[in-house]
């Protein structure tokens, strides 16, 4: 996608892999992408097409996951992998890329990150687009109920072991064409969704450390940013899918009763991977409240 890496080590020497694309205009605005749990850039294949050109696009992998590495002498089981490390890392690279403000995007896990940064780093956000995600203890409020959190640790605990124990047949398996239609017809995913790309994104996470994500994961578990969210003074899009079983629709719209600037779009019959199966949608909404919501109030300074 044309993005130029630069390696930031942090204080405690974890190597985090950041990502940079400029346009081929002057100061652009800077939009900085916020992974879900497992993504990466690939994720945002779409997103980055659209703003590519009149936005410098800044993200960063996850400490221990996908280019990125854990401090030197740790393992999934030693390293601290909270909320709080991963808003240390976050500090970290838009020191060292010079990101004096910008629009942060999180999708899923980084819904729940941009509210910890909308604490500890206020001074550079100039708004939030929130996609669908969580504002804290996301292993309660799935669709399964809070009993659900008693099931899904043990299960990723499984197919950690699973990939571990048959790692070429599950990365077969998993990016197949025949899994993807099954996931359509079982309504786990949208019918619109990019299968080609939904492939790419299966390629990219089957090849993590599952010890590493699955940590990560706890510790989603046990953040919780509620209490914060009615003192945002940040615009805030707020985007659901109806059928998203991971982060409900009903979790996104207590999301924008409690956050004063905020606005909600519920986009029909997307599930938790609205980048992949409603792009155009996704991008237009997004772009519509950069211009009323963001830049309009720049050019009224």
């Amino acid at each position: 996608m044309g993005f130029k890496r630069q390696d930031v080590v942090t204080a405690d020497g974890a190597t985090l892999a950041t990502f940079e694309s400029l346009p081929p205009v002057a100061n652009p605005p800077t939009l900085l992408l916020v992974n879900g749990l497992g993504g990466n850039l690939t994720t945002w294949r779409h997103f980055v097409a659209a703003f590519r050109d009149t936005h410098r696009i800044v993200s960063w992998d996850y400490r221990g996951l996908h280019g990125s590495t854990l401090a030197p002498g740790e393992t999934a089981e030693t390293a601290d992998l909270s909320i709080e490390t991963h808003a240390r890392d976050a500090a970290a690279v838009v020191e060292a890329l010079e990101v004096d403000s910008a629009v942060f995007v999180g999708w899923s896990m980084g819904v729940q990150l941009n509210f910890e940064l909308s604490r500890t780093m206020p001074e550079r956000i100039e708004a939030l687009v929130q996609i669908a995600g969580s504002f804290g203890r996301s292993l309660q409020t799935t669709r399964f109920g809070r009993g659900a959190e008693g099931l899904i640790l043990p299960a990723m605990g499984i197919f950690k072991r699973a990939v571990e124990a048959r790692s070429t047949w599950v990365k077969r398996v998993a990016g197949s064409r025949m899994l993807m239609n099954a996931a359509k017809q079982l309504g786990l995913v949208a019918e619109t969704i990019d299968v080609e790309l939904a492939r790419d994104v299966v390629a990219d996470y089957v090849k993590l450390d599952f010890g590493v994500y699955n940590k990560i994961l706890a510790g989603l578990g046990q953040h919780d940013a509620e209490q914060q969210l009615p003192e945002l003074d940040v615009p805030v899009l707020i985007v659901a899918g109806d059928r998203d079983p991971m982060t409900p629709d009903w979790l996104s719209r207590k999301m924008s009763e409690l956050i004063p600037a905020s606005e909600l779009v519920v986009m029909k019959g997307g599930s938790h991977y609205l980048p992949v199966e409603f792009p155009d949608k996704l991008n237009a909404v997004v772009s519509r409240f950069l211009d009323r919501r963001v830049y309009a109030l720049d050019h009224s300074e």
